[in-house]
């Protein structure tokens, strides 16, 4: 059994926009509807935690700002809390256009998520926790040299690492260092074939093997995920779900395979209890579950 994570990373304001289909430029188009919420990688990530009972820090940042406020009550009401408050700045907010199809486009904005300063890990006691999970977005930004001091400090953490789209914007000394950490490394189909620039998943699997030394999840969709551990492949089927939208999906997996792996059990277990969460997920509107539909999705395993 595993002490717990840190969930480093961004609680931001989600402004969720339902459309027909992304508009070409110059055009006029109505929104179907519009939502409000928190999101954010390691806010999603957290609440999958907390609906598992894993022990967790959610270590993001709230600022001071109109989003800031609107971002602290919504974690007060949803039972979490930062221990990072900041007068430097105002949280970042997404705009997240979803289409009739579930697929989504983001626009962010960035704010203080992605100034991480070092003296805020200072008040982190690590002795309580075994594991990290760090996103992209977060390491892109200026205050990425912060995190990775940190995690280069307390290399006894498990890094679970989601570089999601922004892989390919992250600089190369950057991720060597995050590399070096030998992370588990938990992406979709599209950002292992960017990165790698192998068309094959397999092949970029490899590839991202020979960086990292440490498992590979290539999250694929309805096809399942594809594990690649300790040299063996695995394909771990997907369950099937009607797509409402897929906000969220990435964030709700990895957060899966971090609760189960903390509570024991393998690599190939966890996935197929995160296939099942990441499934509700994606047939209930935005990124977080209620403990009712948290529950079914567990179900589905069974």
């Amino acid at each position: 059994m595993g002490k717990g994570c840190i969930v480093i990373g961004a609680a931001m304001l989600d402004i969720v926009m339902e459309i027909d289909k992304i508009p070409k430029s110059g055009t006029d188009v109505y929104a179907k509807g519009q939502t409000m919420m928190v999101g954010g990688c390691a806010y999603n990530v957290a609440d999958i935690l907390k609906h598992f009972g894993t022990n967790y820090t959610l270590f993001a940042p709230v600022g001071t700002g109109m989003y800031a406020d609107f971002i602290r009550k919504e974690l007060e009401r949803a039972g979490h809390k930062s221990p990072i408050c900041s007068a430097d700045s105002d949280n970042g907010y997404c705009l997240c256009m979803v289409e009739e199809d579930g697929e989504r486009t983001f626009l962010t904005v960035p704010g203080i998520e992605c100034h991480f300063k070092r003296e805020w890990f200072e008040e982190l006691d690590v002795e309580n926790y075994d594991s990290v999970y760090v996103s992209g977005y977060e390491l892109e930004g200026d205050g990425g040299e912060a995190i990775l001091d940190f995690l280069e400090a307390h290399r006894e953490l498990t890094v679970y690492y989601a570089p999601g789209p922004r892989i390919t914007y992250i600089s190369e000394e950057k991720a060597k260092r995050m590399y070096a950490l030998h992370p588990v490394l938990h992406l979709n189909e599209l950002e292992a074939v960017t990165s790698t620039g192998e068309e094959e998943i397999a092949k970029a699997s490899e590839k991202l093997y020979g960086w990292t030394g440490n498992t590979v999840l290539i999250t694929l969709g309805k096809e399942g995920v594809h594990l690649l551990e300790d040299g063996e492949y695995r394909m771990v089927s997907s369950k099937k779900a009607e797509v409402v939208d897929t906000i969220g999906a990435g964030d709700s997996h990895i957060g899966t395979v971090i609760a189960m792996r903390t509570a024991g059990y393998e690599f190939v277990e966890a996935v197929r209890m995160a296939n099942c969460i990441s499934a509700k997920v994606v047939s209930v509107k935005g990124p977080v579950l209620t403990t009712e539909e948290f529950e079914e999705g567990r179900k589905n395993n069974e």
